[in-house]
């Protein structure tokens, strides 16, 4: 049996009480737990929603670049519901299936190919955040009218909307071949 000198077992206590004097400090200095409000918004919705009119924008340079963009999200779009389409059949045929079966490998692989157009939203994403802060630039320094950053940001806002979208597809589909 092991024993423990007083001077161990004061510095054990200090080492305690220290740690829950940690635990004492005011909540009000630490963030929020609770659910912000972006996180409460309906994703799904907004990738339901229309893309901002195009015709409304002024310029005529970013008018083009939008149009290019969107003719992008619609073609990632399409090509993601062809795939959801395969893997949620291969995903039900493998229902119940052990994981590594024949079935199960097939669906495996059809829902990785739902990340070939989510990855194409996902650059999409980030080049339409390129043109957001380059245009924000622009219109500060008052090189272009005002106004395009919001049409910019709507189209931001669709295509998140989108790939949120398609991020719940793939997990819900994950979900079901792991039961």
């Amino acid at each position: 049996m092991k024993t423990f000198s007083a001077a161990s077992l004061s510095s054990l206590s200090l080492g305690v009480l220290a740690m829950l004097g940690g635990c004492l400090e005011p909540m009000a200095d630490r963030p929020s737990l609770a659910r912000r409000d972006v996180e409460l918004r309906d994703r799904q919705a907004e990738a339901k929603a229309p893309p901002p009119p195009i015709e409304t924008i002024a310029d005529p340079v970013l008018a083009r670049d939008l149009t290019g963009m969107l003719a992008r999200a619609d073609k990632a779009e399409a090509d993601f519901a062809i795939a959801r389409s395969a893997a949620q059949q291969a995903t039900a045929a493998a229902r119940g299936n052990a994981m590594g079966s024949e079935n199960w490998s097939v669906a495996q692989t059809r829902i990785s190919a739902l990340d070939t157009p989510r990855r194409e939203l996902s650059q999409l994403l980030g080049d339409l955040e390129v043109l957001y802060v380059a245009r924000l630039a622009k219109e500060a320094a008052g090189e272009v009218k005002p106004g395009g950053s919001a049409q910019i940001d709507q189209t931001r806002t669709h295509v998140l909307a989108l790939v949120a979208s398609q991020d719940a597809v793939i997990n819900n589909l994950k979900a079901a071949l792991a039961s």
